[in-house]
């Protein structure tokens, strides 16, 4: 495969994808497979959930295992892998072993998806590596619109079992991609020894780095933020608010458009070298108090999308304002442990939004009634936290 086509660029951006393919194409299938298995409104926000704790637990292995074994295997079995669970998703004759496949999908797409990065660094430098990898970000950055419009348009042609047979097929089309047409990019020689009790004592001294832990809960109490609402809006939209499918399409589309203008906005600020602790300081206080809104309005039981849509925009702009910043302020303090950070604010983000999805859909099960307050709260909660860390971060650097 030729490094300078569109084709390659393609290939790298689709493994990226990846994950968003699997999140936000599968949320208009929730309340049709809580109808199919009997479950209580909300619950199936559960395989969102398990998507990210098995995506939460792989990526820190994914890098280490490419270094060793090559990138073309570990993306070889990785795929496989990913293309396997989400068949299985599609068959599956009960809801616990949806679950199952659904955290074996995640930690499949976990792998897969830290290695397009490691590729372009094998055979590329400089201006050609930061080309390319802008141009996958920017297909990236699109998915989060394009994935419900194809998740609803799939719906319409068949089952909620139909778009994860899609998604297995996906995954399908690039192991053939690999297999026919990618070369392994790592030369043999290159290759390191895998030590694992290198890569342990490298998480150890991580996890004691002041700074570096302090972006990493601000970067997993904001992620668990935004996906607390996304994990929860078919039930909030759709179930408790009466919109259509279609409706509910648009209204994501709209929402996701809020984090990529955060996100250009934030290059814009970056080229015109405003300090990135006045672009964090001002998307966390933007977070936290949209979300304070949302959650007033709807104690106050202003409950048409109108009224939580508006807040939660400003929230994902938010998000997507601060992400790239907060991103580069953990990794500066250890540049020499650069990968095994990078992997670690992974699977920390991961973490966060697996566990606080998990449990506010367990709430939103038991309490259908109380769904739009208990996910706006947990907006609120989540970003407060995450400007409190900050705050007393920037205190301490001024002592």
């Amino acid at each position: 495969m030729n490094t300078n086509t569109r084709k390659f660029t393609v290939f790298l951006a689709s493994i990226a994808a990846l994950t968003s393919l699997s999140i936000d194409m599968s949320l208009p299938t929730l309340p049709a497979i809580e109808h199919e298995f009997g479950l209580r409104a909300g619950a199936g926000g559960l395989t969102m959930s398990l998507f990210l704790a098995g995506y939460a637990i792989t990526p820190a292995a994914g890098g280490p295992l490419a270094d060793r074994f090559g990138r073309r295997p570990v993306l070889f079995f990785s795929l496989l892998a990913f293309a396997l669970s989400a068949m299985a998703c599609s068959i599956s004759p009960s809801f616990p072993l949806l679950l199952a496949f659904r955290l074996l999908q995640g930690g499949a797409s976990g792998v897969a998806t830290t290695l397009p990065l490691a590729i372009v660094r094998d055979l590329m430098r400089g201006v050609a590596a930061r080309q390319r990898i802008s141009e996958v970000t920017t297909i990236n950055n699109m998915m989060p619109i394009l994935a419900p419009i194809l998740g609803s348009t799939v719906m319409m042609l068949g089952r909620w079992r139909f778009l994860f047979a899609c998604q297995a097929a996906f995954g399908g089309c690039i192991l053939a991609a690999l297999l026919i047409d990618f070369k392994e990019s790592l030369p043999a020689e290159s290759r390191s020894k895998l030590d694992v009790r290198t890569l342990a004592r490298n998480y150890v001294q991580l996890l004691r780095n002041r700074t570096f832990l302090s972006y990493a809960l601000i970067n997993g109490f904001t992620f668990a933020c935004m996906f607390s609402f996304i994990s929860a809006s078919p039930l909030i939209l759709m179930e408790r608010m009466g919109v259509s499918r279609h409706t509910f399409t648009f209204q994501f589309v709209v929402l996701a458009s809020g984090t990529i203008a955060g996100s250009f906005l934030s290059v814009l600020l970056s080229r015109r070298h405003v300090p990135s602790r006045k672009v964090i300081l001002t998307g966390l206080s933007l977070m936290a108090s949209s979300a304070s809104v949302a959650a007033i309005l709807q104690i106050e039981q202003f409950h048409r999308p109108v009224f939580i849509l508006l807040p939660v925009f400003c929230t994902l702009f938010g998000f997507g304002l601060i992400a790239p910043s907060v991103t580069v302020a953990a990794v500066e303090p250890v540049p020499h442990l650069a990968g095994s950070a990078s992997g670690a604010l992974r699977s920390i983000f991961m973490f966060f939004g697996s566990g606080i999805s998990a449990l506010l859909a367990g709430y939103c099960g038991r309490n259908y009634g109380h769904s739009e307050v208990a996910t706006t709260l947990t907006m609120f909660a989540t970003a407060t936290t995450a400007l409190l860390i900050y705050l007393s971060l920037l205190r301490g650097a001024t002592e």
